[in-house]
């Protein structure tokens, strides 16, 4: 039953978590040993003749009921709504969101169970390009020296990314955290 079980994960192409062993999901080749701290990755998408308000709405979208591989879960604001913030115009940027993920493996040195990681969001108008938005993601290991996290935290952001039903029209990295491996 548990074999049957696993074939059906794998062949519904969600990958559970990034094991450490040889990667074999293209998503776990980015591990991060430390450069926030502890381990984290940094992501810019860019989406082109989208408002900030239409790619908010299709993050949302895509991270409802805990996201593509249901271990999503939206955070309060500090403004008090729930996922994204009110529209904050006035600032450089348009809204912030966050989500935590919790990986299902558990954790290897936490005794009270897996281990969870922040995905913070950033919306803003993207100033070079008219009517054009980028999104500012950084997913961040919530546990102290993780100093290797075998790519999960650029997996936390791909995922959460590729499912939004908008395509981005660029994905670079935002800084030397997560770097290619190639």
């Amino acid at each position: 039953m548990m074999k049957a079980f696993c074939l059906v994960l794998l062949a519904s192409g969600v990958a559970m978590a990034c094991n450490g062993g040889p990667p074999t999901d293209p998503d776990c080749q980015n591990p991060d040993h430390g450069s926030c701290g502890t381990a984290c990755c940094r992501m810019l998408f860019s989406y082109k003749n989208s408002s900030p308000t239409q790619v908010k709405d299709a993050i949302v979208t895509a991270m409802a009921n805990g996201g593509p591989d249901g271990r999503y879960a939206w955070q309060t604001t500090a403004d008090g709504t729930f996922a994204f913030s009110a529209n904050y115009n006035r600032y450089p940027f348009h809204y912030v969101g966050q989500a935590y993920h919790t990986s299902p493996m558990p954790g290897k040195y936490v005794t009270s169970g897996p281990y969870r990681d922040t995905v913070n969001f950033m919306i803003f108008e993207d100033g070079k390009n008219n009517n054009a938005t980028t999104v500012r993601v950084f997913s961040l290991s919530d546990i102290n020296g993780a100093l290797g996290d075998n790519g999960m935290n650029y997996k936390n952001i791909m995922l959460a990314m590729k499912a939004v039903s908008i395509t981005a029209t660029g994905v670079t990295h935002a800084d030397e955290s997560c770097p290619d491996q190639n």
